[in-house]
């Protein structure tokens, strides 16, 4: 399964983390905020949503309103796209992508005629960063182009190598791992002149993904190695549940070592739940169900994936619901149920479609066209197969068009070619008629330096001559 990397939980986490349950700190806020008016009562309501995340989320939202309302009161909209923001995070850190996603787009909007700022750059942040974990690659790869951009201008450079870092994970969900490298290489480098080791660590984590995927089993275990001492060392939970997830996967699929491979994926589940990340308990979840699968476990299998899938649909995470029906799908198949088969592929290659993610549409699709054939479903598999020609037949046409542009860019080379091996010919016919000049011209300027010299030599004779018969 395509995972999550680091930088992505980090920061998804961090509010919750910063919020445990304090009654005290509310009762002193409310206390403080009764003596408050403008600027700083909204500053103060917008904690005391902070505060009630962990205690009631419904008086977390309460206040987060109350501030985006007092702030409109004053017409600042530096500070009514803060309250704004702030109330996406509360969503966002809740698993309510789209309340989250809608509250960053209600602050980029007031923010749009703001000029480059700080509050611009941390919105665009957060909103990447839904998109990504709503599975909008598209969407969120254009925030972080913009990201970047304003990151830029305002010199932050830890946070340049934060958003490079995520736009690596994204080549990464597209397959295009060549980019996904660079992009972690690139980020790497810049953490490193930041003298930031811990981040830098955490691409190495992230890097071990993509050997992962080239079967470079063994540069993906040394990479992982040397980055989990010092997660430990930071006691960087976070970091070490991803770590420990990537080393189950090298052992479960390079180094063939299923032990291994369940005793690293069992503590990553041990971080992650110490996080109180959602995400990663549901990516092994789904890691573990595979190794047991292999380990002809399938009963315990069954009851991972069907959990995972619970989690994914109730927080709206788009990757984890794909791998489970994916995952669901194939595992009734081979057991022969093809029905109920039938149903998770269904909304698989529903929910692949609308993200775009032709990846799973096309893994699935081999095995929905089965079961609707062992159905008996004909008209179903005949359309499925038809949308599969048509697949196939679009990518062979863009492969001919290709093939056309090639062979227009190979005669207009030939061209070019046969144009410079003319005009070589010319130049050389050139050269040699420039030689032949030259030696016209010095053959005779020596005939006339010899002209010269002769008449020279004519009247020397001639008055030695003329000197002699006077004498």
């Amino acid at each position: 399964m395509k995972r999550l990397f680091n930088i992505l939980v980090f920061f998804v986490l961090s509010v919750s983390v910063l919020g445990q349950p304090n009654t005290r700190v509310v009762d002193s806020l409310q206390a403080v905020m009764a003596n408050q008016e403008g600027k700083e009562r909204v500053e103060t309501m917008m904690e005391l949503s902070r505060s009630f995340f962990d205690l009631s989320f419904d008086d977390c939202i309460w206040w987060g309103e109350k501030a985006i309302e007092e702030a409109s009161r004053f017409g600042e909209d530096e500070l009514v796209a803060k309250a704004y923001w702030k109330i996406g995070l509360r969503y966002l850190n809740h698993y309510e992508f789209d309340l989250a996603l809608d509250s960053f787009d209600q602050a980029l909007e007031i923010l749009n005629d703001a000029g480059v700022c700080e509050l611009l750059m941390d919105v665009l942040n957060y909103k990447g960063r839904t998109e990504l974990l709503m599975g909008e690659l598209d969407a969120a790869m254009s925030t972080y182009q913009r990201t970047l951009e304003v990151s830029e201008i305002l010199g932050d450079a830890l946070n340049c190598a934060d958003v490079i870092n995520n736009m690596a994970y994204i080549y990464f969900q597209q397959n295009e791992f060549d980019k996904s490298f660079d992009c972690f290489i690139d980020a790497r480098h810049r953490y490193i002149q930041l003298s930031d080791t811990l981040s830098a660590a955490q691409c190495d984590n992230n890097i071990s993904n993509i050997y992962v995927q080239r079967q470079q089993y063994d540069q993906a275990h040394s990479v992982l190695k040397k980055a989990i001492p010092l997660f430990e060392q930071y006691e960087d939970e976070a970091s070490l549940a991803h770590a420990y997830q990537n080393l189950g996967t090298v052992f479960a699929t390079g180094r063939v070592n299923l032990d291994s491979a369940l005793y690293y994926l069992h503590k990553s589940i041990v971080c992650a739940e110490n996080m109180g990340d959602q995400i990663t308990l549901i990516e092994d979840e789904i890691e573990l169900a595979n190794v047991l699968k292999l380990l002809n476990r399938e009963d315990e299998a069954l009851n991972l994936y069907q959990s995972a899938l619970h989690s994914s649909e109730a927080i709206g995470h788009a990757n984890g619901m794909l791998e489970s029906y994916k995952n669901l799908g194939v595992y009734y198949n081979e057991k022969g149920d093809f029905t109920t088969s039938a149903v998770y592929l269904r909304r698989c290659m529903d929910l692949a479609s609308e993200k775009g993610n032709l990846l799973y549409v096309n893994v699935v699709r081999p095995y929905l066209i089965a079961d609707y054939a062992r159905l008996g479903e004909l008209l179903e598999m005949k359309k499925e197969l038809g949308l599969m020609i048509d697949n196939y037949e679009g990518i062979l046409n863009e492969n001919n068009a290709l093939g056309e542009e090639l062979t227009k860019l190979r005669e207009h080379t030939n061209g070019l070619l046969d144009q410079y091996e003319s005009q070589s010919a010319q130049i050389e016919s050139l050269q040699s008629q420039r030689n032949q000049y030259r030696l016209a011209f010095f053959g005779l300027l020596a005939l006339v330096i010899a002209a010269i010299a002769a008449f020279v030599l004519w009247i020397i004779v001639g008055k030695n001559q003329d000197k002699n018969a006077e004498e």
